[in-house]
C-alpha cells in the first residue's frame, strides 16, 4: 500500500496555527534544521516533556511528518479526525505492535518523516526517561537515519498535571543524523537527545 505524504487541509491549517502560537507566545526558536534531509524517508526521535510536542515538532520541518502517538488518543472523535487527516500512527502501548511498526515503515518506503518519542511517555519530572528501541526498529527496518531532536522549555510550558500552557520560552536543537545500524546507535541517540534538551 502506498501511503500519501502530502499535507491535508486540516494538517497545514493546524501546523500554520501551531508556528503563530509557538513563536508569539512560547519564542520559540530552533536550531541545526539542515539535519533533516530535503527529501526520502527519515525517522525524527525527540524528548518528551508536554501534550504539544506533537506541534513543536510539526513546526521545524517544511515537509510532512507523520507522528506515532498513543492509540487512546483515538478515543475522541474530533481527535480521531484529526490524527487520521494528520496520517498519525496509533501504537498499542505495552505490546508489539506489529501493525503500527509496518505503518512506519510504509511512511519511509514513500519518503515521509516520522517523528516518535523514544521515551514512550511523557516525561513526569522534565528530566529524559529511558530511551526504547522502537525508533531504532523503525530506522532499521525503513533503511533510513534517525535524526535526534531535542526539545527544551515545554516541560516549563505545560507539563502533566497543567491544563493551560504557560508562556514559557521553547528552544528547539536538531542534531546530525545517526545511522541506526550503528552498534552503539541507542547510546547515540540518548546521548545526542540529552545534550541537545540541555540535559547533557
Amino acid at each position: 500500500m502506498t501511503v500519501a505524504t502530502d499535507k491535508t487541509f486540516v494538517y497545514r491549517f493546524l501546523r500554520t496555527l501551531s508556528w503563530c502560537v509557538l513563536k508569539s507566545y512560547n519564542r520559540m526558536s530552533v536550531e541545526g534544521t539542515e539535519h533533516i534531509p530535503a527529501g526520502g524517508g527519515v525517522v525524527l526521535a525527540a524528548n518528551h516533556t508536554t501534550h504539544l510536542d506533537i506541534p513543536i515538532i510539526s513546526c521545524i520541518t517544511n515537509r510532512h511528518v507523520a507522528f506515532v502517538a498513543r492509540d487512546s488518543l483515538d478515543s475522541a472523535r474530533w481527535l480521531s479526525f484529526v490524527m487520521r487527516q494528520c496520517r498519525a500512527v496509533l501504537v498499542k502501548r505495552g505490546t508489539a505492535d506489529t501493525r503500527a511498526i509496518r505503518a512506519m515503515v510504509e511512511h519511509l518506503d514513500a519518503g515521509d518523516c516520522v517523528a516518535i518519542y523514544p521515551e514512550g511517555t511523557r516525561s513526569r519530572d522534565g528530566s529524559l526517561g529511558e530511551i526504547k528501541g522502537g525508533a531504532l526498529l523503525a530506522a532499521r527496518m525503513g533503511k533510513v537515519p534517525i535524526v535526534p531532536v531535542g526539545i527544551s522549555g515545554g516541560y516549563r510550558m505545560m507539563n502533566r498535571s497543567m491544563w493551560v500552557p504557560r508562556p514559557a520560552r521553547i528552544r528547539v536543537r536538531i542534531g546530525p543524523a545517526i545511522d541506526p545500524e550503528a552498534p552503539n546507535a541507542l547510546e547515540q541517540l540518548e546521548t545526542a537527545l540529552r545534550t541537545l534538551s540541555g540535559q547533557g
